[in-house]
């Protein structure tokens, strides 16, 4: 008899040992499930599985605290509880948990005061347990409940506890969370309103500027100084582009407009775009770049950004007299298939601490710590280089001997098999050769006038309307060759005017241009949608803005 006792209790023993690995791999699997979630809605769907395997109760239910309110969000049970219904804290048994900051455990509903017998008697509910979220300050309670008479056991209690402490500790990851994201929304506003109210003042100087440079010319002494002027201004747009263009990509409001271009060709243009930068920084430019063109599907205005990014890093972290390599090259895939362009920006220039390479494309990291910060900017300019060539669908990789010794930079494009050359058969005429009627649609003074005044140099005839409704009117009136208009605008956005535009017959022949602040992809899609044949930003390099009529007038000759 004495060693089928001692049988009995080792049976039970075991039997109690294996429900507990049991139980608490359970609770494991809902720690690591907890642990990735991201709103409230997720932690109840898991919580409240978890909660009726632990207990092998007959329901649960999910509570949360709302004002002087219980909230019993969800449930999982044999039968319908009380799902999306609200009762006041002092009137039922899960306001008590957390009112009392403590557990209920009632074998009996019918033999408990604070049990409303009511609400129960329309369910299956005999006994319950109810234990409250956070005990120093309830959020809420979770429930389980037995359809028969049932007098939770201290491992039952202790497992639930156990489940409200995560749960607690997954609430506030998740409201923190949210907090973040909340913030960081209101931040990506504020830097792109930042960005715009920015463009509105340096727009007047840069126009200002490339005027002095127009009439002076660049040698001299004032004429030294107006391309220092200038050269400053493009880096500050370039800061406010950078800043604009991490939160767009973080939110994935960056896509791609994508064209079989000739990269070897881009690759000259940048560096051509990049002269005077070049020049005034002393370096040795060596080039090794195909004697074919160079095919590949990307974003031209992308790839300028990419590369002209590589390029002045690389400029800014060389010293003097120092040299950059500038490589590009076709490697052919296995069997034809994962062909790519691999460039490379190297130079002998101080070099990158191992310690900073491997979170150098991340926002914000500074290669230059020193205290003076010469060659530091926002931080910004490899993370953009680094989104936009995975947009691409490429990589880039940053590489380094040490300090002092140089760097490199790698972008492995998908590129094109076909090797074929540029037909260069179309002839393009210039605007600067013709006098044109531009119409200024723009409510910034100091921007209007300074437009006005290069344009006026360059030869054409420009009128000014500084709203909207005027803009229109002032255009059916001329009906001028070029229409430059701004987007934000008073009594009517220039979307509108270019939609009213764009209806108007007299106006087939006219190139629209929005000129503005906004430069996010979405106002870019919206202004060509609207009827705008190009989008540029402020403040505008008169360059490419002739360009852009440049091009029209191919078009038109066409």
């Amino acid at each position: 008899m004495k060693n089928i006792l001692q049988s009995s209790i080792s049976q039970e023993q075991n039997s109690h040992q294996s429900y507990s690995i049991s139980s608490y791999n359970r609770l494991l699997v809902v720690v690591k499930d907890l642990a990735c979630v991201r709103t409230i809605e997720e932690i109840i769907e898991i919580v409240r599985l978890a909660a009726r395997d632990l207990t092998n109760a007959d329901g649960v239910t999910f509570v949360l605290r709302d004002g002087e309110c219980c909230h019993y969000v969800d449930e999982n049970a044999i039968g319908p509880l009380w799902k999306g219904m609200r009762f006041p804290l002092k009137s039922c048994i899960s306001g008590w948990a957390m009112l009392n900051k403590q557990a209920a455990v009632i074998e009996d509903i019918y033999q408990d005061a604070r049990i409303p017998l009511d609400a129960y008697k329309v369910t299956f509910v005999k006994s319950l347990v109810m234990v409250p979220i956070r005990i120093a300050d309830p959020l809420g309670a979770i429930g389980a409940y037995w359809s028969t008479p049932h007098l939770a056991t201290p491992e039952e209690i202790e497992l639930l506890e156990i489940l409200t402490d995560i749960t607690a500790v997954a609430i506030a990851n998740v409201q923190l969370f949210q907090k973040l994201t909340n913030q960081n929304a209101l931040k990506d506003k504020f830097i792109a309103m930042l960005a715009h109210e920015l463009r509105n003042p340096v727009a007047p100087i840069s126009n200002g500027v490339q005027l002095l440079k127009l009439k002076l010319g660049e040698t001299g002494a004032v004429g030294e100084t107006v391309l220092k002027m200038q050269h400053q201004i493009k880096h500050l747009s370039k800061l406010i582009d950078e800043l604009l263009d991490v939160s767009s990509i973080t939110y994935g409001k960056i896509s791609l407009n994508l064209e079989k271009v000739n990269l070897v060709e881009l690759v000259r243009q940048s560096l051509n775009d990049h002269a005077q930068a070049i020049k005034g920084s002393n370096l040795n430019i060596v080039q090794d770049l195909p004697n074919t063109p160079l095919w590949a599907y990307v974003d031209p205005t992308r790839f300028f950004q990419i590369f002209g990014n590589l390029l002045d890093n690389a400029l800014k972290f060389s010293n003097p007299d120092g040299t950059i390599w500038i490589s590009l090259s076709f490697l052919r895939g296995e069997n034809g298939l994962g062909s790519v362009a691999d460039l490379s920006v190297r130079d002998s220039g101080i070099g990158i601490e191992p310690t900073i390479l491997p979170e150098l494309f991340e926002p914000f990291t500074q290669a230059d710590r020193s205290l003076d910060r010469s060659r530091g900017g926002l931080g910004l300019g490899l993370s953009v280089v680094k989104s936009l060539v995975e947009l691409h669908g490429g990589n880039v990789e940053a590489s380094s001997r040490g300090i002092n010794l140089g760097a490199e930079f790698k972008v492995t494009l998908p590129a094109c098999e076909e090797m074929t050359t540029l037909d260069n058969n179309l002839e393009i005429i210039e605007a600067a050769n013709k006098s044109l009627k531009i119409l200024v649609i723009e409510d910034n003074d100091d921007s209007a006038t300074t437009l006005k005044a290069v344009l006026e140099y360059l030869g054409h005839e420009v009128s000014i309307a500084n709203n909207g409704i005027l803009g229109l009117q002032t255009a059916r009136e001329l009906e001028p060759h070029v229409i430059i208009c701004d987007i934000g605008l008073p009594e009517m956005d220039g979307f509108a005017v270019a939609q009213e535009l764009s209806k108007d017959s007299k106006f087939t022949h006219s190139i629209l241009i929005a000129l503005t602040g906004y430069s996010g992809q979405e106002e870019k899609e919206l202004a060509l949608k609207s009827g705008f044949k190009c989008h540029l930003i402020k403040p505008v390099d008169f360059e490419m803005l002739t360009a852009e009529i440049d091009r029209y007038f191919l078009v038109s000759a066409l």
